[in-house]
């Protein structure tokens, strides 16, 4: 992928899973160091059961970042791998090396991140927002439910939370937000991968204060489940009630060919938007795969900070 100007010293993003790994592997084009932020809430598949043997701060959404930025693609496709038969059924090797790599830093999850990091050639870093063990909790008209992956498939959610509240940020990760020159949130699930980084109060803290520019990559479609019946007005109605004082500069979404997967598109109404603070920006963001394209998106992105 060529790279677009101008050039940034430092682009953070945050979020979780695969949406954070397409904003990324955009970033990667037109920044010199890339910090991801990412969320360890998650609590299905590989990810929930060494949280529930181990006690251990989700390492899936980490080890995925890892690979997306690594430079020696071989290891990084090792440290993907993931078994498909036996006890090990369902694990990613790179999972159980992060867990390893704690265990040797007397439990320091950024330290095992910024080791495997090396061994990747990453140029940047993976931090979590914080290295608290936290469960994502939610409200619904019909009660509460427990854990990111049941929460992923509820819908009409009204709010969630961290449990335990308030958990501390990872202070690497806040000294990445305040030292960047662009700050880039999501894509990816509002409620399951977004806003469990906001919910950390230093991180949102630091969001708010950072002289970066805050952009918000808009999802491709509505979340069957999570965001059903939700337009990209609803999305950022959520963030600010969930998390006021959150700042956005300007929401980056898609605008051209339909996606083709599961869940309505997301309309963008752009007379909601008249008279917002927040700018709108779209384009064509639509890769071959039905996915968010990193090289479009970085075009997008150097549009926007060329504003």
């Amino acid at each position: 992928m060529s790279r677009p100007r101008p050039l940034l010293r430092r682009a953070v993003a945050i979020g979780g899973g695969h949406g954070v790994a397409r904003s990324l592997a955009g970033l990667r084009a037109i920044a010199d160091e890339v910090v991801a932020v990412v969320s360890v809430a998650d609590d299905g598949g590989s990810s929930g059961r060494l949280r529930r043997d181990l006690g251990v701060p989700a390492p899936g959404d980490l080890r995925m970042a890892l690979t997306t930025l690594a430079q020696r693609h071989r290891l990084a496709e090792l440290v993907g791998y993931r078994f498909d038969r036996g006890e090990l059924r369902g694990h990613s090797l790179g999972n159980l090396m992060l867990v390893a790599l704690q265990d040797q830093h007397e439990g320091d999850l950024v330290a095992a991140l910024d080791e495997l990091g090396r061994h990747l050639g990453v140029a940047g870093r993976v931090l979590p927002c914080t290295q608290a063990s936290v469960t994502l909790e939610a409200h619904t008209p019909s009660g509460d439910v427990h854990g990111q992956a049941a929460i992923a498939a509820t819908a009409r959610l009204e709010r969630v939370w961290l449990d335990p509240p308030g958990p501390p940020v990872t202070p690497a990760a806040a000294e990445a937000v305040a030292t960047a020159d662009l700050v880039v949130l999501g894509p990816g699930s509002l409620y399951t991968s977004l806003l469990p980084n906001l919910l950390v109060p230093g991180l949102a803290r630091a969001v708010a204060a950072t002289q970066a520019t805050v952009a918000l990559v808009a999802n491709l479609r509505q979340q069957p489940g999570e965001t059903e019946g939700m337009d990209l007005a609803a999305h950022l109605e959520a963030l600010h009630t969930h998390v006021p004082g959150v700042r956005i500069d300007v929401v980056v979404a898609h605008e051209g060919p339909p996606p083709r997967g599961e869940g309505a598109p997301l309309r963008v109404d752009h007379e909601r938007f008249s008279g917002d603070p927040v700018r709108v920006h779209t384009a064509d963001l639509l890769d071959d795969h039905d996915g968010h394209d990193p090289a479009a998106l970085a075009r997008a992105l150097v549009a926007v900070l060329d504003g």
